[in-house]
């Protein structure tokens, strides 16, 4: 299975195996959302953390299937991605319970966008986090980025499509901590999973609820404006 889900006590455990990259398709998109919106309202869990197989966390989208070749994608190919992304980031974001990811090597494009919605995220030191999409004119990621990190930094990412490293990332305040090695991110995010399971699934939600509230930008609603301008824009009559 491409997205492996576990459950271990009060913690739930989603794991991208989707060889050799971790790229998703609409597909796997589909799977992941729908995984965390039914973890969402398991009240036997507290949390939910997201992490991969292999030597990166996620490359994004599968091109394989949304541009087999150039000139011959399907339009709704791409409303199939669009939509799933949407609704996996929609449903990590409004989470009744936290979410934590946990990411390795590389994390590009869309697979961005899943420790960018999250509540917290943690990586290694070698990690590093990339939306390349302004060279393919998939204009994505801004609402994302713009939630964490300074608008000149975010501007920087967005308008080069150049990576930033997890250290980087770290002093921006984009992740909660950089770890040594893969084996120290497993131990921190497990520890800070047990920590939120020892609190009241209850006195998560209200809080998460009114955290996302609290939000200076309109993340779910500028995301979708950036997925309808992005489609807009390379479908021009």
């Amino acid at each position: 299975m491409p997205i492996k889900i576990d459950k271990d006590k009060s913690i739930a455990q989603i794991t991208i195996d989707c060889p050799p990259v971790n790229a998703l398709t609409s597909e796997d998109l589909k799977l992941m959302h729908i995984a965390v919106d039914d973890l969402s309202f398991d009240n036997s869990i507290k949390v939910v953390i997201i992490n991969a197989n292999g030597n990166g966390f996620c490359a994004g989208a599968d091109r394989g299937e949304h541009s087999p070749e150039e000139g011959t994608t399907d339009k709704n190919i791409i409303k199939s991605i669009h939509d799933n992304l949407w609704k996996l980031s929609l449903s990590i974001h409004r989470c009744n319970i936290p979410v934590i990811s946990s990411c390795h090597g590389f994390v590009i494009g869309a697979g961005v966008f899943i420790p960018f919605s999250s509540d917290f995220s943690l990586a290694t030191k070698d990690t590093y986090f990339k939306l390349p999409g302004i060279n393919f004119k998939v204009l994505l990621g801004m609402a994302h980025a713009n939630r964490i990190m300074p608008i000149q930094i975010v501007k920087k990412m967005i308008f080069t499509g150049e990576p930033i490293s997890s250290k980087d990332l770290h002093s921006f305040g984009g992740l909660l901590s950089v770890c040594e090695t893969e084996d120290e991110l497993n131990k921190a995010v497990n520890f800070l999973a047990t920590q939120l399971t020892e609190k009241d699934r209850e006195s998560l939600v209200i809080s998460k609820k009114l955290l996302n509230e609290s939000e200076p930008h309109k993340f779910d609603e500028n995301f979708r404006n950036e997925l309808d301008a992005t489609f807009n824009f390379n479908n021009k009559q």
